[in-house]
């Protein structure tokens, strides 16, 4: 992959980890991920699965995540997702033959986050909503 950007992780099909996980930049998932995942974008492939909480701004979901998401800006689920847990979003979009089981919840776009530190849509209202 040569165009890896800094600050980027991706666990390959058959690759395992365990932890939390803070990455600056973007996360891909084709292999396993057992813990938590705390970054900016996150792509979740359709062989990914996250079996715990993912934190982000932008996340697109073709596997499987089984403890939730927490998503500032945009959640993406494909046909082939399985989510299970608590699901906050800011927007969502869902297609046909998607798989969620759990609570859904609507939060308010967060452009605090410690993972938002140059995002293209910020403004200069700085109103302190938690």
């Amino acid at each position: 992959m040569d165009n890896n950007p800094k600050g980027s992780l991706f666990v390959g099909e058959g690759v395992v980890v365990k932890g939390t996980f803070e990455v600056p930049e973007m996360a891909v998932v084709a292999g396993l991920v057992e813990g938590e995942l705390n970054t900016k974008e996150v792509l979740v492939d359709a062989t990914g699965i996250v079996n715990g909480r993912i934190n982000a701004e932008v996340v697109e979901i073709r596997g499987e995540v089984t403890q939730g998401l927490h998503v500032t800006s945009h959640l993406n689920i494909k046909s082939s997702a399985k989510i299970t847990g608590l699901t906050q979003y800011a927007e969502m979009s869902v297609e046909k033959g998607a798989k969620l089981s759990g609570e859904l919840r609507v939060i308010e776009p967060n452009h605090s986050s410690s993972y938002s530190a140059t995002p293209s849509y910020e403004s200069n209202n700085s109103s302190d909503n938690e």
